[in-house]
């Protein structure tokens, strides 16, 4: 499912990639938040005879509560990624100051100890509130890319959360987590997982001139990354 895009989106994302095509991505420090629950929902497929559709063996049952949630902050570069941070409470634009101050510049630093870095984030209500639209310009070292709105197919660190559920299927416990604190357990090591795979994350960033050309190619229209 994919938000809709207006002509203006549209003509934003192919403005945005013809003009960023050629961009050296092996410095910007991709940004995204994602949240993890212990349903670990997903679509079941169930073969039956027909007639079959209310027998009690071809059915697949799910609690009505009881599931509990993480928030979560990351960040990838062609050097690697950084730590997962785990948002507490409703995420706003202090906050978003904060984690950007005190978890991204301190993590960035091991990788990028000197010179210019690019943070790309998304244009939403909290990255766009003022107070973290001013953080960069009082940053010696940080330049803002001017990312499109709806535009997370753009995103490589979409492709991470996708690897991180991944590796949290293949170490997802009989029972589901009772409280926040498994599931961050659970969240955080298959993240360091992925992370440990310094190649992949690096192939996510290497795919950026593909997807801007493929975004010129589908004039702005959703990509299938």
């Amino acid at each position: 499912m994919k938000e809709l895009l207006t002509d203006e989106h549209k003509l934003y994302h192919l403005a945005f990639a013809e003009s960023i095509v050629d961009h050296k991505w092996d410095r910007v420090i991709f940004t995204d938040e994602f949240t993890f629950t212990s349903a670990n929902d997903g679509p079941v497929l169930v073969y039956r005879r027909q007639g079959q559709r209310y027998n009690p063996l071809y059915m697949s049952t799910c609690r009505r509560s009881g599931h509990v949630s993480v928030h979560c902050w990351g960040w990838i570069s062609h050097e690697g990624a950084g730590i997962l941070h785990c948002i507490e409470g409703h995420l706003d634009g202090l906050q978003c100051q904060y984690i950007l101050q005190n978890v991204m510049v301190s993590s960035v630093s091991l990788f990028y100890p000197d010179g210019i870095i690019h943070l790309q984030k998304d244009h939403s209500y909290i990255h766009d509130s003022r107070v973290v639209q001013e953080w960069p310009s009082r940053q010696a070292d940080v330049e803002l890319l001017d990312w499109p709105p709806r535009a997370s197919d753009m995103n490589p660190t979409e492709s991470m959360w996708n690897e991180v559920k991944k590796a949290m299927q293949e170490t997802w416990p009989v029972l589901p987590s009772r409280n926040s604190d498994e599931l961050w357990s659970l969240v955080s090591g298959a993240w360091d997982e992925v992370a440990s795979h310094t190649p992949y994350i690096r192939s996510l960033i290497e795919s950026m001139t593909r997807r801007m050309k493929s975004v010129v190619k589908a004039e702005g229209f959703w990509i299938s990354y």
